[in-house]
């Protein structure tokens, strides 16, 4: 996540991919990686991400998730939740 917040979202995937196989089932991962691949322009494997996520927590919504994260700046926030909703994830 720390390669996300830098903007280095190539970087940021291929590590999530990796803990991936070990964990492949860590929904927070998941996320990143949705958050990541639109940063990166990768909408299509955004989408597929987006679809892992809603696998693994049918429930999901991202003013739930929302609720739950501590971001230092609206900012990050406003990005994060542009990019889940961008993938599909209400």
């Amino acid at each position: 996540m720390a390669y996300h917040q830098a903007w280095r979202n190539e970087e940021a995937i291929e590590t999530l991919k990796r803990f991936l196989v070990y964990y492949p089932n860590a929904l927070n991962a998941h996320i990143g990686l949705t958050c990541s691949y639109n940063d990166a322009g990768r909408e299509e494997e955004a989408r597929a991400e987006a679809a892992e996520v809603m696998r693994l927590s049918p429930d999901f919504r991202t003013e739930v998730w929302q609720q739950n994260q501590f971001w230092k700046e609206a900012k990050e926030m406003e990005r994060h939740l542009n990019n889940l909703r961008k993938a599909g994830l209400k």
